[in-house]
């Protein structure tokens, strides 16, 4: 698991749409989906449902959910104090 995916599961939940998401994470459709497809055979559980307008959250795609977004928020806190950091150095 990177937390690109991750990241990439956040917005997919939050546009409720694959096509959404790739175009606001910069990338094609069908990449966002393999990452989604090789992440879920990873967890070995299905995060979305996949429907001709758009995706549902399955429960477990809940429970990971929460744990995705904390982790985009680390992640961000880690770039903002580290990363951000040492380029103003």
């Amino acid at each position: 698991m990177t937390l690109t995916q991750v990241q990439y599961v956040v917005a997919i939940a939050d546009t409720k749409s694959m096509n959404k998401a790739a175009n606001k994470l910069f990338v094609s459709q069908p990449a966002l989906s393999e990452a989604i497809k090789d992440l879920e055979a990873e967890l070995q559980t299905q995060l979305f449902i996949r429907t001709n307008k758009g995706v549902i959250v399955t429960t477990e795609g809940e429970e990971f959910l929460s744990y995705a977004r904390q982790m985009v928020e680390l992640g961000k806190l880690v770039e903002e104090r580290f990363v951000n950091q040492s380029i103003s150095k």
